[in-house]
């Protein structure tokens, strides 16, 4: 699953205690929608890894291990220049945004201090990364984007950046529970609730979604799992969650999913950064078994066909 706000909301407050006063000692770009940045913090040296991927885009610590490419990649290369020596002074998420901001004072060629910013927007499909400069401007993005892809905003080097349009819909956890019973006592009766939800409300991920559904019955005490989900938000009560089916890593929340019954496992982990390294890190290895084991086939049917002949 992509990355829901509440688990970005999380994933802030986590990469920004760690991250706050370190160093960026080095900038690689192992593939064309990811960056890896060797940062020096309080308790060592460490490396954030931050994804643009459309199937994964994710910011955390990483322990797997990446080949970088032999030539760097321009963008790379840009942010090397500016982004080397400098110091990371927070990480922030602008309020229930799938985005994280990571705030910098840099160097320029002169020695004197600016601040910038690294953008790093976690949309599925549309994932990005973004250098601001002390405006607000644009020095460079890992993918360009013109007014042929989107009418809201244009993702060009020296354009001033504006945050992803917001959804027409309510934001869950911004709403009062009085606010949201009261859109639930219009809800119609004959959809289901998850989709209800998906429809009336930003922030909810689908699992979340479908979760509150399966732990609410229906509509008729779907009322009191809003409530009871939003005051665990709130308080902060949230922790990384593996959940596994039939021993393999299905997806992962904030929270205990349940609507798997008893044959689901949820697993929680230390940290974010733990989690996801652990659920991506994985998939990428059994989707490079998955290539290894095509191009061998492969191979061994060409041989065989040549043999035939």
């Amino acid at each position: 699953m992509p990355l829901d706000a509440v688990c970005i909301t999380a994933l802030a407050s986590e990469l920004g205690a760690a991250l706050s006063g370190a160093r960026i000692d080095k900038v690689q770009q192992p593939a064309k929608d990811a960056l890896l940045l060797t940062v020096y913090t309080r308790s060592g040296s460490r490396r954030l890894l931050i994804s643009a991927a459309g199937s994964g885009a994710r910011a955390h610590f990483t322990e797997e291990r990446y080949e970088n490419p032999e030539k760097p990649p321009m963008f790379c290369m840009l942010l090397r220049k500016h982004l080397t020596g400098a110091r990371i002074d927070a990480v922030r998420q602008p309020a229930w945004e799938r985005l994280l901001v990571l705030e910098l004072t840099a160097r320029d060629e002169l020695g004197l201090e600016k601040k910038r910013a690294l953008v790093c927007e976690l949309m599925g499909r549309a994932a990005n990364v973004l250098l601001l400069d002390e405006e607000g401007r644009i020095t460079d993005c890992l993918r360009r984007v013109d007014f042929g892809e989107t009418a809201y905003r244009r993702l060009l080097p020296g354009m001033l950046y504006k945050y992803p349009q917001k959804p027409a819909k309510s934001c869950f956890f911004a709403l009062t529970g009085e606010e949201r019973r009261s859109l639930l006592a219009a809800a119609p009766r004959d959809k289901e609730c998850s989709a209800w939800l998906l429809d009336t409300f930003s922030a909810l991920s689908p699992l979340t979604a479908r979760e509150l559904d399966a732990r609410s019955g229906g509509y008729e005490r779907l009322g009191e799992a809003m409530d009871a989900l939003a005051e665990s938000v709130e308080a902060g009560e949230t922790a990384p969650t593996l959940l596994e089916l039939d021993g393999r890593a299905k997806d992962f929340s904030f929270m205990r999913v349940t609507q798997y019954g008893p044959s689901a496992v949820n697993r929680e982990y230390a940290s974010w950064s733990e989690l996801l390294d652990a659920f991506y890190g994985g998939r990428e290895r059994a989707e490079q078994l998955r290539r290894a084991a095509h191009d061998t086939l492969k191979s061994v049917r060409t041989l065989r066909d040549r043999q035939a002949r």
